[in-house]
C-alpha cells in the first residue's frame, strides 16, 4: 500500500486534496468537532463513493506532525477498502453489525490479508470493540484503531454522533496484520497483582482494590501524595492483566472517597497491577523488528498513538525521533487518539496499527 497526504491549516479542504490522486480510501482528522461535517461533505464532493472516515485529534505522516486545521491521509495501491459506521455505539452497536458483515464480504475477505481500522465517537468504546471483534476475531480478522476527542466521527460524508466508524481493509499483495505497543513493564522483581474489589465500571471508576481505597493502595506503592496521582499515570498506569498479556489503564482523576477514575472501565474481580516506564526507545525497535520479521518487508502502517503517549514523548524531546524512527523503512501515518483499540481489548497509553506487507 501507498500512503500520501494533504493538510491546510486554516482547515481549506481544496487546499488538503489538491496534491491527492486516485485514492481508494481517506482517513482524516479535523482540529475540532465543529469542522467534521463540512470536511466531511466537501471530500465526498470531491471524491464521490470512495471509502472515507474521520475525527477529531492530531495527525501525522512520516516525519510530519500536523496539530491544525485539517490533514487528510489518502491510501492506494493493491488494496481493497469499504468503510460504513455502527452507530448507538456505546448503546447497541449490535444492530448495525450486518454493515460490518456486509463490509468484508465486499472486499472478499480472507485470514490473514483482511483487517479492520476503526475510530469512533469519545465513550463508545467498551461495546465498539465488543462489537466489532466479536465477529472479525471469530473469523480471523485483526483489529487495530482508537478514539477521536469528540462526541461524533465522519464516514463517507456524513457526521454521525455516537459511533463508530470503520475501514475494512484488504492487502492484495499481502499480509495484514495489526500490533499493539506496550511501552510499560512490571517492576522488575515486582509483580503484584491487586484484585479490585469495588468498581462501578460505568463511571470508569476503581473504588477500591484489596477492599482498600484505589488511592491508598496507588500512593502506597509509589510513596506519593495524592496530588501526584494524575501526573504519575504517564509513568507509573495500572495494567490490567488479563491472560498471559497485560492492557494499560490510564487514570484521569482522584475523588474524595479515595477512588481512582480511569479512561478505560476496570470490573471487580479484575487483576490490576502498577507497571513503570521501560526503555521505549528500545520498545520501538523491537516493534519495528517483530513487524518485518511476521511479514518480510512492511509497505505500510497506519496507526493511533494515544495523546499521553504523545505528551510524554514531546516533553522527553523524543517524538520527532519517534517519527523518523517509525518511516526509516515504511510509510507511516495516523492519529493522536484518546484511546486505543486492539483486537479485543479497548487500551490506554498504547500505539495500535495495522501494518500492511
Amino acid at each position: 500500500m501507498k500512503l500520501s497526504y494533504g493538510s491546510s491549516k486554516k482547515g481549506d479542504v481544496a487546499e488538503a486534496l489538491k496534491n491527492i490522486t486516485e485514492p481508494q480510501a481517506l482517513f482524516f482528522a479535523v482540529a475540532s468537532e465543529d469542522m467534521l461535517a463540512g470536511t466531511a461533505k466537501e471530500i465526498e464532493e470531491k471524491f464521490p463513493g470512495v471509502a472515507c472516515i474521520g475525527g477529531v485529534g492530531q495527525a501525522y505522516m512520516d516525519r510530519q506532525f500536523f496539530d491544525m486545521g485539517l490533514t487528510v491521509i489518502a491510501m492506494k495501491d493493491q488494496i481493497k477498502a469499504v468503510a460504513d459506521v455502527l452507530e448507538q455505539a456505546s448503546v447497541m452497536p449490535m444492530k448495525y453489525i450486518r454493515r460490518l458483515e456486509d463490509a468484508v464480504k465486499k472486499v472478499g475477505g480472507e485470514r490473514g490479508n483482511t483487517a479492520c481500522f476503526d475510530i469512533c465517537s469519545a465513550g463508545a468504546d467498551v461495546r465498539a470493540v465488543t462489537t466489532l471483534s466479536n465477529f472479525l476475531c471469530r473469523a480471523g480478522y485483526d483489529l487495530a484503531g482508537g478514539t477521536s476527542n469528540s462526541s461524533a466521527v465522519a464516514c463517507n460524508g456524513k457526521v454521525y454522533t455516537d459511533a463508530c466508524a470503520f475501514f475494512i481493509f484488504k492487502n492484495l499483495k499481502g499480509k495484514l496484520k495489526s500490533y499493539k505497543e506496550n511501552i510499560y513493564v512490571h517492576p522488575q522483581g515486582n509483580e503484584k497483582q491487586f484484585m479490585v474489589t469495588e468498581a462501578e465500571p460505568k463511571d470508569y471508576r476503581i473504588r477500591t482494590l484489596e477492599n482498600i481505597s484505589a488511592e491508598k493502595v496507588y500512593t502506597s506503592e509509589l510513596g506519593i501524595s495524592r496530588d501526584k496521582i494524575t501526573k504519575q499515570t504517564f509513568k507509573n498506569p495500572f495494567g490490567h492483566v488479563c491472560d498471559s498479556d497485560t492492557y494499560i489503564v490510564s487514570i484521569k482523576g482522584v475523588e474524595a472517597d479515595g477512588s481512582i477514575t480511569t479512561f478505560r472501565p476496570a470490573n471487580k474481580m479484575d487483576f490490576l497491577t502498577i507497571l513503570s516506564m521501560g526503555d521505549y526507545r528500545a520498545v520501538v525497535k523491537d516493534t519495528i523488528s517483530k513487524m518485518k520479521k511476521d511479514l518480510g518487508s512492511v509497505s505500510a502502517v497506519l496507526s493511533v498513538n494515544c495523546l499521553f503517549r504523545y505528551i510524554m514523548f514531546q516533553e522527553d524531546g523524543y517524538w520527532d525521533s519517534y517519527l523518523a524512527e517509525m518511516c526509516q523503512s515504511f510509510s507511516h501515518a495516523g492519529l493522536v487518539g484518546v484511546g486505543e483499540h486492539y483486537n479485543t481489548q479497548f487500551v490506554n497509553q498504547t500505539m495500535c496499527c495495522l501494518a500492511f506487507e
